[in-house]
């Protein structure tokens, strides 16, 4: 049997075991109803869920989108490269890793203290063999063993249900997550995750502090089915903790218990397809992903003696992005244009509905080797179902310096967002050393926000050694 087909196969098999484990668990009698009789004793669980689920979902596919990395480096251009003509030339690389804002990732304003801190923390957690992070281990075909380990964070975001009722909700969730797999065929990774999760909030119309903390095993794979075309899936089987405290006074009519228990799955299925025109300088790049997430709440003894109900709720999500990137090399300049649009819906149950948001961008990195200058800008529109429309700028600068007859090297970098809405500013400086692999980074920022006369100022230092 021939390996591209033996990987598609099996891909197959592994696509139609998650739809048939989730359809079996979505299929079962609704014993728990899956909506609260009355909206204003509604628990935060859907939206709960909702952040749970995606920053666990977003550390696997960082560490997924590795492994394609590593299988379309190591495994299928090795093996081409000797077939081509002596003239060929690799492609030129990207321009410096931290410039990435074609990724169309904001940077939020943090203050490091108790929890912030560690919520700063695990958004910078990243840890993976297969993007070399680990000195020990190969990105080649020689090492198919790949581990890893990443954080992430979100805030919670306040949902208003179809009749009105506003929770008031507000915290933040953060999950640190670690897996291990194994690469058994030239286009197949098969994994194990295991991750852990916390969230703190409140819901200012319930007047209770929300805690929730859960554990989650999550089997995963990556098939590289063409050599531009690639799918990846997972499974997630989670238990959770959930312990309410009341921070005012509670409405007489509100039953609630102090802990709970809940049980919940979720499945990711996606893809990713990168292309290069061959003669042109052009690259366009899609993926997208379909996640959905079901937790079922016990039912528990409430504060007051009385019983509450269990409920079931439910999430689903649809991401999708495309970029498209035109590389110009003339001389010693490199000049990057690039475009794109990310796209996310979400539906929740409990009468949360639906809700979206849309992010435009457009702009230039800009590369000078002779004086490792690099430079990036760029311009975007956010719009998100219930919010007011951003729409702003941002620029990145920075300068690499070898120092010390190379043996360090000092990267100093300034970067600049302007918005309707606010201004971020920050710089700061990173240090390598050349015989360590290990570095220093220390950045500095401040962010103004115009409808509120204050500004936050945000200091990190961070230390990176790899072992």
């Amino acid at each position: 049997m021939h390996k591209p087909f033996q990987t598609a196969v099996i891909a197959t098999v592994c696509l139609a075991a998650i739809t048939y484990v989730l359809r079996r668990e979505t299929n079962q009698p609704p014993i728990i109803p899956q909506a609260l009789a009355r909206d204003d004793v509604a628990r935060p669980d859907a939206p709960v869920l909702r952040n749970e689920t995606t920053t666990r979902m977003e550390n696997q596919r960082r560490h997924m989108n590795r492994l394609y990395d590593k299988m379309d480096e190591d495994l299928y251009d090795s093996r081409l490269a000797p077939l081509l003509s002596e003239s060929f030339l690799a492609p030129p690389q990207q321009a410096t890793e931290h410039l990435q804002f074609g990724s169309g990732t904001p940077t939020a304003s943090e203050i490091l203290a108790g929890r912030s801190a560690l919520s700063s923390l695990a958004r910078r957690i990243d840890f993976d063999s297969a993007a070399g992070t680990f000195p020990t281990q190969s990105r080649s075909a020689r090492s198919p063993i790949s581990i890893w380990l990443a954080g992430n964070h979100a805030e919670l975001e306040n949902r208003i249900t179809g009749s009105g009722y506003d929770p008031g909700l507000s915290g933040d969730t953060l999950s640190i997550d670690s897996g291990v797999d194994y690469l058994i065929d030239d286009g197949l990774v098969i994994g194990m995750g295991v991750g852990w999760g916390s969230t703190v909030g409140e819901s200012s119309t319930r007047q209770l502090r929300y805690r929730e903390n859960n554990l989650a095993l999550s089997p995963y794979f990556v098939s590289r089915v063409t050599d531009w075309f690639n799918l990846r899936g997972s499974i997630s089987l989670g238990q959770s903790t959930i312990n309410q405290s009341p921070i005012g006074v509670v409405p007489d009519d509100l039953r609630y218990a102090e802990t709970l228990e809940s049980t919940s799955i979720a499945n990711s299925i996606g893809f990713g397809t990168s292309y290069e025109f061959g003669a042109l300088p052009l690259s366009i790049q899609l993926d997208g992903d379909m996640i959905t997430a079901r937790e079922v709440v016990d039912a528990a003894r409430a504060t007051n003696g009385g019983l509450v109900p269990g409920s079931i709720a439910t999430t689903q999500l649809f991401d999708a992005s495309v970029e498209a990137r035109y590389r110009l090399a003339l001389g010693h300049h490199e000049i990057i244009p690039f475009a794109g649009q990310d796209e996310t819906i979400s539906l929740l149950n409990q009468n949360y509905g639906r809700s979206g948001s849309t992010r435009y961008y457009a702009g230039t990195d800009y590369a000078y080797d002779p004086l490792n200058f690099d430079l990036s800008l760029q311009g975007f529109r956010d719009v998100a179902t219930g919010a007011e429309d951003i729409t702003g700028i941002r620029s990145e600068f920075s300068l690499i310096h070898d120092v010390a007859r190379s043996s360090m090297t000092l990267e100093p970098f300034v970067s600049i967002e302007s918005t309707n809405l606010y201004l971020d500013t920050g710089g700061g400086i990173s240090q390598q050393w050349g015989r360590y692999p290990a570095s220093v980074r220390f950045e500095l920022r401040r962010k103004l926000t115009y409808e509120v006369a204050h500004g936050n100022y945000t200091g990190l230092l961070s230390i990176d050694v790899p072992f």
